[in-house]
């Protein structure tokens, strides 16, 4: 009895452990080779397979501090960037309840945090996802109007035009799932690495015109 449930034992192991993972992960390479090994994403926004030339996933939200760039939300886990531990893999959010005052003291820091780096906007302007932290700590997406009111510190330190730089938050929006549920968004890595790619074909066009002057 004890020699066929451990044979079931190691059977099941073998199975569920090893094959039946394995299996799974080359059928999904083969049916969707993107989405499997990532999303992963080049320095030209677009979808690559070679992990040495991606600078990251469309689906993991990243730490963006340059006042030229698009900033995401608030992360617990700082986007897995802490200069504490680098080897660290973490997720999570704060899990603060409402009756915490650590949550109002992060809001209130986030907030003015927010303000002083676009001063133009007012408290009443600030939509909540910029104030609010994902359970994951990886949101890669921010709501529409959360990246409509960054366009003036964008256009002022990127030198960009007000129009590029409109235009590159529209690409770079993704509509409602199906059309009427949740909300459109915009994904903070892809319209940040269209950013710089502007930013770059600027600096080439300025000095060209310098060079030819």
């Amino acid at each position: 009895m004890i020699r066929t449930l451990l044979s079931f034992f190691i059977v099941m192991l073998v199975l569920c452990c090893a094959i039946y993972p394995f299996t799974l992960n080359e059928i999904a390479k083969f049916v969707f080779p993107y989405e499997a090994s990532g999303s992963l994403i080049d320095e030209n926004g677009q979808a690559t397979l070679d992990v040495n030339k991606a600078v990251g996933s469309e689906l993991l939200g990243q730490a963006f501090n340059k006042p030229y760039f698009l900033h995401g939300r608030s992360s617990a886990v700082n986007y897995n960037t802490s200069d504490i531990n680098q080897s660290s893999v973490n997720s999570g959010g704060f899990n603060y309840a409402m009756s915490n005052p650590a949550l109002k003291e992060r809001m209130i820091k986030d907030l003015n945090q927010f303000l002083k780096q676009n001063p133009n906007v007012s408290k009443k302007e600030i939509p909540i996802d910029l104030l609010s932290a994902s359970a994951s700590g990886f949101d890669p997406h921010i709501s529409k109007q959360a990246a409509w009111i960054q366009i003036p510190r964008i256009v002022k330190f990127s030198k960009l035009s007000k129009n590029q730089v409109e235009k590159i938050i529209n690409n770079s929006t993704q509509d409602k799932f199906l059309g009427i549920f949740g909300e459109m968004k915009v994904n903070v890595l892809k319209a940040n690495i269209a950013i710089n790619k502007a930013m770059k074909k600027s600096k080439n066009a300025t000095t060209n015109t310098r060079t030819n002057s």
